[in-house]
């Protein structure tokens, strides 16, 4: 994703193929991320609002999570995404407004929601000062922000050594994705009212993301 030098919006350049691979990897993993992530999803939409925005929906991870009969506005870019997106929307009741676009320019009012999410998102993106930026903006005073994302390893382990040989590789097939992002450091400079920021070990056999961050933010 780059800007138009001429109207300064962000445009989406989809690739076809890493587009529709990535699609299908995500949803294949499902069953896998639902093991490793459940507890902590639960624990994340426990006292979710039935309107909620999410960041890189992707095809659907988080549906299972949320509130039934509540109302997803989901922001996802990549449009081989949705198809699958829609279809575990309607298996888990929940109402999808679905928006083709990125989290640096929401089409959403200033101070309109309560509860904004993603999860490992923000590695993806290529301006994640503007995406949380643009988080601030459309949430309420009190409004949340929560996110589950990898980080980069610290630097005299050998995780961050593996990070660093294959950083290039990863983010051309995982569309951008950046495992040597410092997103707790992003988040506790955002001028957020307040941010916990709690970090964890992710027992997986992705071994570069495993270094990750659970954290809430309140606007």
């Amino acid at each position: 994703m780059k800007r138009n030098k001429y109207t300064g919006d962000f445009m989406i350049h989809d690739n076809p193929i890493r587009g529709r691979i990535n699609a299908w990897f995500l949803a294949a993993m499902d069953g896998y991320m639902h093991w490793k992530y459940a507890a902590l999803k639960r624990s994340i939409f426990e006292e979710a609002p039935q309107t909620l925005v999410e960041i890189g929906s992707g095809t659907g991870a988080n549906l299972r999570y949320l509130p039934e009969g509540c109302e997803l506005i989901a922001i996802e870019p990549n449009i081989h995404m949705h198809p699958i997106l829609i279809k575990k929307a309607a298996k888990y009741g929940v109402k999808l407004d679905l928006r083709g676009l990125c989290g640096e320019q929401l089409d959403l009012p200033e101070n309109s929601v309560d509860f904004v999410f993603c999860t490992l998102v923000l590695c993806t993106v290529d301006n994640p000062q503007q995406v949380i930026a643009e988080v601030r903006r459309v949430l309420k005073p009190g409004g949340r922000f929560v996110c589950i994302e990898h980080v980069k390893a610290p630097n005299s382990s050998s995780i961050s050594r593996v990070q660093n040989a294959i950083r290039r590789p990863w983010r051309w097939f995982f569309e951008g994705c950046d495992l040597c992002r410092s997103t707790d450091h992003l988040l506790e400079t955002a001028n957020f009212e307040s941010v916990q920021v709690d970090k964890f070990t992710l027992p997986t056999i992705f071994v570069p993301i495993r270094h990750q961050i659970i954290s809430v933010c309140i606007n």
